[in-house]
């Protein structure tokens, strides 16, 4: 019943309900539930031919290092501020809303808010690779393949969204955030990985982003609390190589190079902003 409510026909917009594994709005757009388990809403004329989101490469690389346990440290200050939701007395209702923009292969949106049995989490990606290894692995949770720009969910759903070093559209986030919800956006920090860069760039540059200024340029949003992150953590063979293939330096490396590095002393920085949606905004 909970995703019926939810869940938007990518075509004209209304709401779709379940029948078996398909899924129909009342205009007959079906779309059918995969084999894996996931829901495919992305219509042909949004898909990007320059973005589609994590190849396989990176999305292996990436699960093998997560599974490791070393953004932990990272998830505990992501659901601590999950904890503002608390204090805007929002609505009561049956359920909360984590929707994760960007979910990749879902790590973030399976062990975000685990155990709790009234959270209902949505992962949303462009990538079906990403996607389909999210689905197979959690069964608890939803998960869709999808635009970030053009979500398939419906307006005043989400009471969290959760975006971790993903694109994001505000435009979207707010349409589909409850009165009073929140935006938990995550970005590299200034220094995040700076030893990679200096082996494969002959001048390090301090990460930088304009996503804090843009949200507060948006006259609903109100940025509540920014949290900095930083730690130096030591780096042998696999866990190593893996940290590099998860990310675009993999492709700076000369061939054979990375396989020769074993061991780095390496930053992890991150920044945790936490953004409110203005309820007498939304309810005006």
């Amino acid at each position: 019943m909970l995703v019926k409510q939810l869940l938007i026909c990518p075509n004209c917009k209304s709401t779709l309900s379940q029948v078996g594994k398909t899924y129909k709005c009342e205009n007959q757009h079906s779309f059918d539930v995969s084999k894996e388990g996931y829901l495919n809403l992305l219509i042909a004329n949004k898909k990007s031919k320059t973005n589609q989101g994590d190849n396989k490469l990176m999305m292996d690389a990436r699960d093998a290092f997560l599974s490791e346990g070393h953004y932990d440290f990272l998830m505990e200050k992501i659901e601590v501020s999950m904890d503002y939701l608390d204090t805007f007395n929002l609505p009561d209702s049956e359920i909360t809303c984590m929707l994760d923009i960007g979910c990749g292969s879902g790590y973030y949106t399976r062990n975000l808010l685990d155990g709790y049995s009234d959270v209902h989490r949505i992962g949303i990606d462009i990538s079906k690779q990403g996607v389909a290894k999210a689905s197979k692995r959690d069964k608890e949770s939803t998960y869709i393949v999808g635009s970030v720009f053009d979500l398939p969910i419906a307006d005043d759903s989400a009471d969290i969204i959760l975006n971790i070093f993903s694109p994001i559209s505000l435009t979207e986030a707010t349409r589909v955030l409850k009165p009073g919800g929140i935006i938990i956006k995550v970005i590299p920090g200034s220094e995040h990985m700076k030893e990679v860069a200096e082996l494969v760039y002959k001048t390090f540059k301090p990460h930088v982003s304009s996503i804090e200024k843009k949200l507060s340029s948006v006259e609903e949003l109100e940025v509540i609390n920014i949290i900095d992150i930083d730690k130096v953590t030591d780096l042998h063979a696999a866990d190593l190589h893996n940290c590099i293939r998860m990310t675009p330096y993999l492709y700076k490396f000369r061939e054979g190079a990375l396989e020769k590095l074993s061991k780095l002393s390496l930053t992890l920085s991150f920044k945790v902003i936490v953004a409110q949606y203005n309820r007498s905004a939304k309810l005006s």
